[in-house]
């Protein structure tokens, strides 16, 4: 059976000097065509964030600071975790639970999405998610 996890953890161009880093994307090196991008800041690191998957929507889940876990759940249960640090990302297929946590007090996530923003493309119930899977 093939591994659902192989090729999901990605390294974006980082170049550190004395005065600063700068972290760089192409988007010809991004797994689809990003349609949004929105980031999270400020999370308590007790707190849990996300606790859903999409229907169709791909996500690139980037540290932009601090460090972060995504763990990551096929519908089959099947589960991943990856602690993200600076530079680090992670691509998120369709019908993949996502439970964000474990944010440092200077964490800061951020994800490019290939949809525009639809609140019926989450599935809420990962109940519903191995039901969808399983078809």
């Amino acid at each position: 059976m093939s591994d659902p996890f192989a090729g999901k953890s990605i390294r974006a161009h980082v170049h550190t000097e004395h005065d600063g880093s700068l972290g760089v994307i192409e988007f010809a090196d991004t797994p689809f065509q990003p349609q949004r991008f929105f980031w999270l800041s400020g999370i308590d690191p007790e707190t849990t964030r996300a606790s859903h998957a999409h229907h169709k929507c791909h996500q690139l889940l980037m540290c932009l600071a601090g460090e972060m876990t995504a763990s990551i759940t096929t519908a089959a249960g099947e589960k991943r975790d990856f602690r993200l640090r600076l530079g680090d990302m992670v691509h998120l297929e369709p019908l993949m639970w996502l439970d964000l946590t474990h944010f440092t007090t200077d964490g800061v996530l951020g994800v490019m999405a290939s949809e525009p923003y639809d609140p019926g493309e989450y599935i809420n119930d990962f109940e519903e998610l191995r039901q969808i899977g399983a078809r």
